[in-house]
């Protein structure tokens, strides 16, 4: 009988536990865009990249419909939660919205095995002078910090001296990346949307309440 309470604790300890992992792969489900939780985020590295006009993978998908329940969203002036609110305006199931502009913002990388030497080239202040320098990001077999894809053979990558693009494709550079997991392992992406010129505004992605489709103009095509 003395067995039974150190069990119920243990089960416990252990539901805790749980619900601590489960919350935690909630966000980054929703900061990674809706992706599935990725290889790569078990480490405390922070990434600080806002990339502006700039769409997740697959850029094609630009526009959102909205498939949650009728809700009252209120937009931001600037794509930071600090920003003043500019409208309020609300959103129903099975509407289209228009995105006007993106941001995506970076707050942490994945940390994956380099499939080749990965190389950046950045402009750096040398003497008072602007020179252009080449970096080692991450070499062959080695671990590397990826931070976006851009859709059109480009990926970002941290490297010595601040984030840098390498050309990839999604199956060319890191271990583990690909069209299935293409993210960073906390990203926010803010998008811009537009109903008149008062109502409008910036708000973020949430998968829970919307998907991304083309714009309606590229469907009709």
């Amino acid at each position: 009988m003395r067995a039974f309470p150190i069990i119920l604790v243990l089960l416990g300890l252990t539901f805790a536990v749980a619900c601590k992992d489960g919350g935690w792969r909630a966000d980054t489900a929703q900061a990674s865009s809706g992706a599935a939780v990725l290889s790569g985020c078990d480490h405390d590295l922070k990434a600080n990249a806002i990339l502006e006009h700039t769409w997740p993978y697959p850029a094609e998908a630009r526009d959102l419909h909205w498939t949650g329940r009728d809700t009252v969203v209120r937009l931001k002036l600037k794509p930071t939660p600090a920003a003043i609110r500019t409208a309020s305006i609300t959103f129903r199931r099975g509407g289209h919205l228009e995105v006007e502009d993106s941001q995506v913002h970076i707050t942490k990388p994945r940390r994956l095995v380099a499939k080749r030497d990965l190389y950046v080239t950045k402009k750096v202040w040398d003497q008072g002078m602007e020179v252009e320098r080449t970096f080692l990001a991450a070499a062959k077999g080695e671990l590397g910090s990826f931070l976006f894809y851009n859709s059109r053979g480009m990926c970002l990558v941290d490297a010595r001296g601040g984030p840098g693009w390498i050309a990839c494709t999604l199956d060319d550079a890191f271990e583990g990346l690909s069209a299935e997991s293409p993210s960073a392992c906390e990203e926010i992406w803010w998008v811009k949307i537009r109903r008149s010129k008062v109502d409008q505004g910036w708000m973020t992605f949430d998968p829970t309440l919307m998907e991304r489709v083309p714009p309606k103009s590229d469907a009709a095509k």
